[in-house]
Protein backbone atom coordinates (compact mmCIF):
# COMPACT_ATOMS: atom_id res chain seq x y z
CA UNK A 1 0.00 0.00 0.00
CA UNK A 2 1.59 3.27 -0.66
CA UNK A 3 0.90 6.57 1.46
CA UNK A 4 1.66 10.20 0.95
CA UNK A 5 1.08 13.10 2.99
CA UNK A 6 -0.62 16.30 2.11
CA UNK A 7 0.87 19.59 3.91
CA UNK A 8 -1.16 21.43 5.86
CA UNK A 9 -2.77 24.67 4.69
CA UNK A 10 -4.62 27.74 6.34
CA UNK A 11 -8.41 27.35 6.19
CA UNK A 12 -9.71 27.86 2.44
CA UNK A 13 -12.34 29.41 1.25
CA UNK A 14 -15.55 28.32 -0.63
CA UNK A 15 -14.09 29.21 -3.77
CA UNK A 16 -10.89 27.51 -2.94
CA UNK A 17 -12.72 24.32 -2.46
CA UNK A 18 -14.35 24.47 -4.82
CA UNK A 19 -11.45 24.73 -7.34
CA UNK A 20 -9.63 22.25 -5.49
CA UNK A 21 -12.82 19.51 -5.75
CA UNK A 22 -12.49 20.68 -9.85
CA UNK A 23 -8.43 19.91 -9.97
CA UNK A 24 -8.87 16.95 -7.75
CA UNK A 25 -11.72 15.15 -10.10
CA UNK A 26 -9.69 15.70 -13.57
CA UNK A 27 -6.15 14.42 -12.00
CA UNK A 28 -8.51 11.28 -10.74
CA UNK A 29 -9.83 11.07 -14.35
CA UNK A 30 -6.02 11.28 -15.62
CA UNK A 31 -4.82 8.61 -13.26
CA UNK A 32 -8.08 6.50 -13.27
CA UNK A 33 -8.50 6.52 -9.89
CA UNK A 34 -11.34 5.87 -7.41
CA UNK A 35 -12.06 8.61 -4.44
CA UNK A 36 -13.68 6.60 -1.61
CA UNK A 37 -14.44 8.83 1.72
CA UNK A 38 -16.06 7.50 4.54
CA UNK A 39 -19.01 9.14 6.31
CA UNK A 40 -16.85 10.32 8.79
CA UNK A 41 -14.87 12.87 6.67
CA UNK A 42 -15.89 16.52 6.21
CA UNK A 43 -18.53 17.84 3.61
CA UNK A 44 -16.27 18.53 1.31
CA UNK A 45 -14.20 15.91 1.06
CA UNK A 46 -17.46 13.54 0.67
CA UNK A 47 -18.80 15.65 -2.44
CA UNK A 48 -15.34 15.36 -4.62
CA UNK A 49 -15.77 11.24 -3.88
CA UNK A 50 -16.84 8.76 -5.98
CA UNK A 51 -17.86 6.54 -2.94
CA UNK A 52 -19.18 7.56 0.52
CA UNK A 53 -20.11 4.76 2.38
CA UNK A 54 -18.54 2.71 5.61
CA UNK A 55 -15.16 1.37 5.10
CA UNK A 56 -15.92 -2.16 4.26
CA UNK A 57 -18.91 -1.06 1.89
CA UNK A 58 -16.67 1.16 0.12
CA UNK A 59 -13.64 -1.30 -0.57
CA UNK A 60 -15.78 -3.63 -1.82
CA UNK A 61 -17.15 -1.07 -4.08
CA UNK A 62 -13.65 -0.49 -5.01
CA UNK A 63 -13.36 -3.66 -6.59
CA UNK A 64 -16.12 -3.70 -8.83
CA UNK A 65 -14.71 -0.46 -10.51
CA UNK A 66 -12.11 -0.67 -13.38
CA UNK A 67 -10.28 2.11 -11.39
CA UNK A 68 -6.48 1.28 -11.55
CA UNK A 69 -5.94 4.05 -7.72
CA UNK A 70 -7.61 3.77 -5.31
CA UNK A 71 -7.57 7.02 -2.93
CA UNK A 72 -9.24 6.03 0.34
CA UNK A 73 -10.09 9.21 2.68
CA UNK A 74 -10.42 7.56 5.86
CA UNK A 75 -8.27 6.10 8.39
CA UNK A 76 -5.48 3.43 8.48
CA UNK A 77 -7.12 -0.06 9.14
CA UNK A 78 -9.73 0.94 5.98
CA UNK A 79 -6.75 1.72 3.75
CA UNK A 80 -5.74 -1.68 4.43
CA UNK A 81 -8.89 -3.43 4.03
CA UNK A 82 -9.48 -2.08 0.92
CA UNK A 83 -5.45 -3.59 -0.13
CA UNK A 84 -6.66 -6.52 0.77
CA UNK A 85 -10.01 -6.90 -1.37
CA UNK A 86 -7.99 -5.29 -4.17
CA UNK A 87 -4.74 -6.61 -4.34
CA UNK A 88 -3.76 -5.67 -7.65
CA UNK A 89 -4.77 -2.16 -7.17
CA UNK A 90 -2.72 1.17 -5.97
CA UNK A 91 -4.19 1.96 -2.71
CA UNK A 92 -3.24 5.81 -2.03
CA UNK A 93 -3.97 7.08 2.10
CA UNK A 94 -3.74 10.95 2.05
CA UNK A 95 -2.94 10.80 5.86
CA UNK A 96 -0.95 7.47 6.59
CA UNK A 97 -1.09 8.92 10.82
CA UNK A 98 -5.04 8.81 10.99
CA UNK A 99 -5.16 5.69 12.70
CA UNK A 100 -7.94 4.47 14.88
CA UNK A 101 -7.52 4.16 18.82
CA UNK A 102 -9.81 1.18 19.09
CA UNK A 103 -7.74 -0.90 16.29
CA UNK A 104 -4.41 -0.01 18.07
CA UNK A 105 -5.56 -1.18 21.43
CA UNK A 106 -4.81 -4.79 20.07
CA UNK A 107 -1.26 -6.29 18.42
CA UNK A 108 -0.95 -9.78 16.75
CA UNK A 109 1.10 -11.33 19.80
CA UNK A 110 -2.21 -10.34 21.72
CA UNK A 111 -4.27 -12.43 19.68
CA UNK A 112 -1.66 -15.00 19.48
CA UNK A 113 -1.48 -15.51 22.87
CA UNK A 114 -5.35 -15.32 23.39
CA UNK A 115 -5.82 -18.70 21.30
CA UNK A 116 -2.89 -20.09 23.38
CA UNK A 117 -5.04 -19.81 25.89
CA UNK A 118 -8.19 -20.58 24.32
CA UNK A 119 -7.43 -23.20 21.87
CA UNK A 120 -10.98 -24.21 21.43
CA UNK A 121 -11.52 -20.71 19.99
CA UNK A 122 -12.33 -18.80 16.99
CA UNK A 123 -11.12 -15.33 16.72
CA UNK A 124 -13.60 -13.46 15.41
CA UNK A 125 -12.04 -9.83 14.48
CA UNK A 126 -13.91 -6.43 14.20
CA UNK A 127 -13.49 -5.00 10.64
CA UNK A 128 -11.47 -1.86 12.82
CA UNK A 129 -8.22 -3.73 13.12
CA UNK A 130 -5.24 -3.93 11.28
CA UNK A 131 -3.86 -6.03 8.82
CA UNK A 132 -1.68 -7.73 11.23
CA UNK A 133 -4.16 -8.52 13.67
CA UNK A 134 -6.69 -9.55 10.91
CA UNK A 135 -3.89 -12.04 9.57
CA UNK A 136 -3.91 -13.83 12.94
CA UNK A 137 -7.65 -13.92 13.35
CA UNK A 138 -10.40 -17.09 12.04
CA UNK A 139 -13.11 -14.39 10.61
CA UNK A 140 -13.63 -10.96 10.07
CA UNK A 141 -16.91 -9.53 11.02
CA UNK A 142 -18.75 -6.12 10.42
CA UNK A 143 -21.27 -4.69 13.03
CA UNK A 144 -23.55 -5.31 10.74
CA UNK A 145 -22.80 -8.67 9.87
CA UNK A 146 -21.16 -10.30 13.28
CA UNK A 147 -24.32 -11.54 15.21
CA UNK A 148 -25.34 -13.97 11.97
CA UNK A 149 -21.54 -14.61 11.17
CA UNK A 150 -20.91 -15.80 14.68
CA UNK A 151 -24.17 -17.73 14.69
CA UNK A 152 -22.88 -19.85 11.81
CA UNK A 153 -19.21 -20.32 13.28
CA UNK A 154 -18.86 -24.37 14.69
CA UNK A 155 -16.78 -23.46 17.69
CA UNK A 156 -18.43 -23.48 20.93
CA UNK A 157 -16.24 -20.44 22.34
CA UNK A 158 -15.61 -17.15 20.59
CA UNK A 159 -12.46 -14.81 21.24
CA UNK A 160 -14.20 -11.33 20.14
CA UNK A 161 -11.76 -8.77 19.26
CA UNK A 162 -11.10 -5.58 19.88
CA UNK A 163 -14.36 -3.75 20.86
CA UNK A 164 -16.06 -5.03 24.14
CA UNK A 165 -19.50 -3.46 23.05
CA UNK A 166 -20.12 -4.89 19.57
CA UNK A 167 -18.58 -7.64 21.96
CA UNK A 168 -21.18 -8.01 24.35
CA UNK A 169 -24.04 -6.70 21.65
CA UNK A 170 -23.42 -10.00 20.05
CA UNK A 171 -22.93 -12.36 23.05
CA UNK A 172 -26.40 -10.79 24.26
CA UNK A 173 -27.82 -12.36 20.78
CA UNK A 174 -25.74 -15.82 21.12
CA UNK A 175 -26.49 -16.88 24.55
CA UNK A 176 -25.58 -20.70 23.65
CA UNK A 177 -21.77 -19.79 22.70
CA UNK A 178 -19.11 -18.46 25.32
CA UNK A 179 -17.46 -15.38 24.88
CA UNK A 180 -14.29 -14.18 25.68
CA UNK A 181 -14.18 -10.38 24.83
CA UNK A 182 -11.17 -8.03 24.35
CA UNK A 183 -11.86 -4.76 26.25
CA UNK A 184 -10.89 -2.08 23.65
CA UNK A 185 -13.38 0.30 22.72
CA UNK A 186 -14.08 3.51 20.48
CA UNK A 187 -13.35 6.55 22.96
CA UNK A 188 -15.42 8.92 20.63
CA UNK A 189 -18.44 6.19 21.26
CA UNK A 190 -17.56 5.55 24.55
CA UNK A 191 -17.44 9.08 25.64
CA UNK A 192 -21.32 9.62 24.26
CA UNK A 193 -23.28 9.10 27.80
CA UNK A 194 -26.46 7.79 29.20
CA UNK A 195 -26.72 10.87 30.78
CA UNK A 196 -26.27 13.02 27.98
CA UNK A 197 -28.95 10.94 25.72
CA UNK A 198 -31.67 11.39 28.70
CA UNK A 199 -31.39 14.90 27.98
CA UNK A 200 -32.23 14.69 24.20
CA UNK A 201 -35.09 12.29 24.99
CA UNK A 202 -36.37 14.84 27.24
CA UNK A 203 -35.98 17.47 24.95
CA UNK A 204 -37.41 15.33 21.58
CA UNK A 205 -39.53 13.06 23.42
CA UNK A 206 -41.65 11.65 20.51
CA UNK A 207 -37.92 10.85 18.48
CA UNK A 208 -36.32 7.52 18.08
CA UNK A 209 -33.32 6.17 19.37
CA UNK A 210 -30.89 4.69 17.04
CA UNK A 211 -27.47 4.08 18.49
CA UNK A 212 -23.85 1.95 16.87
CA UNK A 213 -23.44 -1.17 18.71
CA UNK A 214 -19.68 0.44 19.13
CA UNK A 215 -21.60 2.73 22.04
CA UNK A 216 -21.80 2.22 25.52
CA UNK A 217 -24.07 -0.67 26.80
CA UNK A 218 -25.84 1.94 28.95
CA UNK A 219 -26.37 3.89 25.98
CA UNK A 220 -27.42 0.55 23.68
CA UNK A 221 -30.08 -0.29 26.43
CA UNK A 222 -31.70 3.35 25.87
CA UNK A 223 -32.06 2.70 21.90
Amino acid sequence: MLTFEIAKEEPLNLEKIKELQEEIRSLAKQKNAVILAHYYQRPEVQDVADFVGDSLELSRKASQTDADIILFCGVRFMCETAKILNPTKKVLHPNPESGCPMADMIRPEQVLKLKEQHPDGEVVAYVNTSAEVKAVSDVCVTSANAIKVVQKLQSKKIIFIPDQALGNWVKKHVPDKEFVIWQGFCPPHFEFTAKELEKLKQQFPDAKVAVHPECHPKVIEMA
